[in-house]
This record gives C-alpha cells, sequence and structure tokens, in this order.
C-alpha cells in the first residue's frame, strides 16, 4: 500500500527540484569524501557558509556565501 502522510516541505521541493536536489547531495558527499573544501564567504570572508550553485549542471563547481550573501546572490539570480 502506498504512503499517505503528508510530504515534508523539504520533500515537495525535492520532487519540484530533482537537479538542484543532485547537485545540492552531490556537494555534500564531496565535502564528506574530502573532494570540496569549505571556505570563507567570497564576498565578507566569514567563516560560516553556504555552497552556492550558480549552474546546477555544474555541482561541484560552487561559491562559497554567507547566508546573507548567498540570499543576496539568489535574489539578484531571479531578478535577471
Amino acid at each position: 500500500m502506498a504512503d499517505k502522510r503528508k510530504l515534508t516541505r523539504q520533500e515537495r521541493w525535492r520532487q519540484r527540484n530533482p537537479q538542484k536536489a543532485w547537485a545540492h547531495a552531490a556537494t555534500a558527499s564531496a565535502l564528506r569524501r574530502g573532494l570540496l573544501t569549505r571556505k570563507p564567504c567570497e564576498v565578507c570572508g566569514a567563516e560560516k557558509t553556504d555552497a552556492h550553485h550558480p549552474d546546477y549542471d555544474r555541482p561541484l563547481v560552487v561559491q562559497w556565501l554567507c547566508r546573507k550573501h548567498h540570499k543576496q546572490a539568489h535574489q539578484r539570480q531571479r531578478k535577471a
């Protein structure tokens, strides 16, 4: 019988964005395996950073941005 539980917000996002979800998983795997190293924010130098994917077709090419600058990068992409 099919699972009838309500999907979480993240699960719904993954279903709508399979390429982005795959890129995020590939980045997390590369970090665990030591193929990528987290770096400071490319804008302000903050130590706590997220991986920003300018091109989801290239999942291991990332910009390291703090939360503030990561949100700004996505705002610029939406406007473009």
